[in-house]
Protein backbone atom coordinates (compact mmCIF):
# COMPACT_ATOMS: atom_id res chain seq x y z
CA UNK A 1 0.00 0.00 0.00
CA UNK A 2 1.37 3.40 -0.91
CA UNK A 3 1.83 6.12 1.64
CA UNK A 4 -1.12 8.08 0.17
CA UNK A 5 -3.36 5.00 0.41
CA UNK A 6 -2.19 4.43 3.96
CA UNK A 7 -3.03 8.02 4.91
CA UNK A 8 -6.49 7.71 3.31
CA UNK A 9 -7.11 4.51 5.24
CA UNK A 10 -6.06 6.22 8.48
CA UNK A 11 -8.40 9.13 7.72
CA UNK A 12 -11.36 6.81 7.02
CA UNK A 13 -10.53 4.75 10.12
CA UNK A 14 -10.50 7.82 12.37
CA UNK A 15 -13.71 9.12 10.82
CA UNK A 16 -15.79 5.93 11.01
CA UNK A 17 -14.28 3.86 13.82
CA UNK A 18 -16.66 5.11 16.53
CA UNK A 19 -19.85 5.22 14.41
CA UNK A 20 -19.23 1.69 13.10
CA UNK A 21 -18.49 0.39 16.58
CA UNK A 22 -21.68 1.97 17.97
CA UNK A 23 -23.73 0.53 15.11
CA UNK A 24 -22.34 -2.96 15.73
CA UNK A 25 -22.72 -2.62 19.51
CA UNK A 26 -26.43 -1.91 19.03
CA UNK A 27 -26.70 -4.97 16.79
CA UNK A 28 -24.75 -7.38 18.99
CA UNK A 29 -25.61 -6.04 22.43
CA UNK A 30 -22.04 -6.90 23.40
CA UNK A 31 -19.08 -4.49 23.46
CA UNK A 32 -16.48 -7.19 22.90
CA UNK A 33 -18.26 -8.68 19.88
CA UNK A 34 -18.82 -5.20 18.45
CA UNK A 35 -15.13 -4.35 18.80
CA UNK A 36 -14.12 -7.64 17.13
CA UNK A 37 -16.55 -7.13 14.26
CA UNK A 38 -15.43 -3.52 13.74
CA UNK A 39 -11.81 -4.60 13.69
CA UNK A 40 -12.54 -7.37 11.17
CA UNK A 41 -14.45 -4.89 9.02
CA UNK A 42 -11.52 -2.48 8.91
CA UNK A 43 -9.08 -5.32 8.20
CA UNK A 44 -11.18 -6.32 5.19
CA UNK A 45 -11.38 -2.71 4.06
CA UNK A 46 -7.59 -2.43 4.30
CA UNK A 47 -7.10 -5.67 2.35
CA UNK A 48 -9.57 -4.68 -0.39
CA UNK A 49 -8.32 -1.09 -0.58
CA UNK A 50 -11.79 0.42 -0.60
CA UNK A 51 -11.92 3.95 -1.95
CA UNK A 52 -12.74 6.74 0.55
CA UNK A 53 -15.76 7.87 -1.50
CA UNK A 54 -17.53 4.53 -0.94
CA UNK A 55 -15.99 3.72 2.44
CA UNK A 56 -18.93 4.59 4.71
CA UNK A 57 -21.48 2.49 2.85
CA UNK A 58 -18.98 -0.33 2.38
CA UNK A 59 -18.01 -0.38 6.07
CA UNK A 60 -21.57 -0.51 7.38
CA UNK A 61 -22.66 -3.08 4.80
CA UNK A 62 -19.66 -5.31 5.51
CA UNK A 63 -20.05 -4.87 9.27
CA UNK A 64 -23.68 -5.89 9.00
CA UNK A 65 -22.82 -9.00 6.97
CA UNK A 66 -20.14 -9.99 9.48
CA UNK A 67 -22.68 -9.54 12.29
CA UNK A 68 -25.19 -11.78 10.49
CA UNK A 69 -22.53 -14.46 9.92
CA UNK A 70 -21.57 -14.36 13.60
CA UNK A 71 -25.21 -14.53 14.68
CA UNK A 72 -25.81 -17.57 12.46
CA UNK A 73 -22.76 -19.36 13.87
CA UNK A 74 -23.83 -18.67 17.44
CA UNK A 75 -27.37 -19.80 16.69
CA UNK A 76 -26.08 -23.14 15.35
CA UNK A 77 -23.68 -23.78 18.22
CA UNK A 78 -24.83 -25.36 21.42
CA UNK A 79 -23.37 -24.28 24.74
CA UNK A 80 -23.35 -27.09 27.25
CA UNK A 81 -23.16 -25.90 30.85
CA UNK A 82 -20.85 -27.96 33.03
CA UNK A 83 -23.69 -28.77 35.39
CA UNK A 84 -25.61 -30.60 32.67
CA UNK A 85 -22.87 -33.17 32.07
CA UNK A 86 -23.73 -36.23 34.15
CA UNK A 87 -21.40 -37.57 36.79
CA UNK A 88 -19.57 -40.73 35.84
CA UNK A 89 -19.63 -43.67 38.23
CA UNK A 90 -16.54 -44.09 40.37
CA UNK A 91 -15.64 -47.58 41.56
CA UNK A 92 -13.22 -46.60 44.32
CA UNK A 93 -15.39 -45.39 47.21
CA UNK A 94 -12.55 -44.42 49.53
CA UNK A 95 -12.22 -40.69 50.31
CA UNK A 96 -9.07 -40.52 48.17
CA UNK A 97 -10.76 -42.39 45.31
CA UNK A 98 -13.81 -40.15 45.48
CA UNK A 99 -11.60 -37.05 45.35
CA UNK A 100 -9.69 -38.41 42.35
CA UNK A 101 -12.99 -39.27 40.63
CA UNK A 102 -14.38 -35.79 41.25
CA UNK A 103 -11.18 -34.23 39.93
CA UNK A 104 -11.29 -36.44 36.82
CA UNK A 105 -14.92 -35.49 36.15
CA UNK A 106 -14.03 -31.80 36.40
CA UNK A 107 -11.10 -32.24 34.00
CA UNK A 108 -13.37 -34.03 31.51
CA UNK A 109 -15.93 -31.24 31.76
CA UNK A 110 -13.26 -28.61 31.24
CA UNK A 111 -11.84 -30.48 28.25
CA UNK A 112 -15.33 -30.77 26.75
CA UNK A 113 -15.80 -27.03 27.08
CA UNK A 114 -12.49 -26.44 25.28
CA UNK A 115 -13.76 -28.33 22.22
CA UNK A 116 -15.30 -26.47 19.33
CA UNK A 117 -19.04 -26.13 19.98
CA UNK A 118 -19.99 -28.41 17.11
CA UNK A 119 -17.52 -31.13 18.23
CA UNK A 120 -18.84 -30.93 21.78
CA UNK A 121 -22.41 -31.13 20.52
CA UNK A 122 -21.73 -34.21 18.40
CA UNK A 123 -19.86 -36.02 21.19
CA UNK A 124 -22.56 -35.33 23.75
CA UNK A 125 -25.31 -36.42 21.35
CA UNK A 126 -23.43 -39.67 20.78
CA UNK A 127 -22.36 -40.42 24.36
CA UNK A 128 -24.93 -38.72 26.58
CA UNK A 129 -28.05 -39.13 24.46
CA UNK A 130 -26.99 -42.38 22.83
CA UNK A 131 -27.96 -41.24 19.33
CA UNK A 132 -26.67 -43.10 16.29
CA UNK A 133 -24.46 -41.46 13.67
CA UNK A 134 -27.45 -41.40 11.33
CA UNK A 135 -29.69 -39.68 13.91
CA UNK A 136 -27.03 -37.08 14.68
CA UNK A 137 -26.52 -36.45 10.95
CA UNK A 138 -30.24 -35.88 10.44
CA UNK A 139 -30.43 -33.57 13.46
CA UNK A 140 -27.47 -31.42 12.40
CA UNK A 141 -28.15 -31.60 8.66
CA UNK A 142 -24.95 -33.20 7.39
CA UNK A 143 -24.03 -36.63 6.03
CA UNK A 144 -23.41 -39.65 8.22
CA UNK A 145 -19.80 -39.76 7.00
CA UNK A 146 -19.34 -36.14 8.09
CA UNK A 147 -20.54 -37.10 11.58
CA UNK A 148 -18.08 -40.02 11.70
CA UNK A 149 -15.30 -37.61 10.80
CA UNK A 150 -16.45 -35.06 13.40
CA UNK A 151 -16.63 -37.75 16.11
CA UNK A 152 -13.18 -39.05 15.22
CA UNK A 153 -11.64 -35.57 15.36
CA UNK A 154 -13.49 -34.66 18.55
CA UNK A 155 -12.34 -37.84 20.30
CA UNK A 156 -8.77 -37.24 19.15
CA UNK A 157 -8.90 -33.65 20.46
CA UNK A 158 -10.36 -34.85 23.78
CA UNK A 159 -7.47 -37.33 24.14
CA UNK A 160 -4.98 -34.53 23.46
CA UNK A 161 -6.65 -32.23 25.98
CA UNK A 162 -6.80 -34.94 28.65
CA UNK A 163 -3.16 -35.96 28.09
CA UNK A 164 -2.12 -32.32 28.44
CA UNK A 165 -3.73 -32.25 31.88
Amino acid sequence: MTQAEEQMFQHVYKQYQVPLYRYLARRTGNDSDAADLAQETFVRMYEKRVQPETAKAWLFKTGYHLFVDQWRKKRRSVHVPLESIPDMPVLDISPEGAAVGAELRMEIRQALNELKPRDRQVLLMLIQRGLSYKEIAEHIGVTENAIKTLVHRARKRMRELMEAR
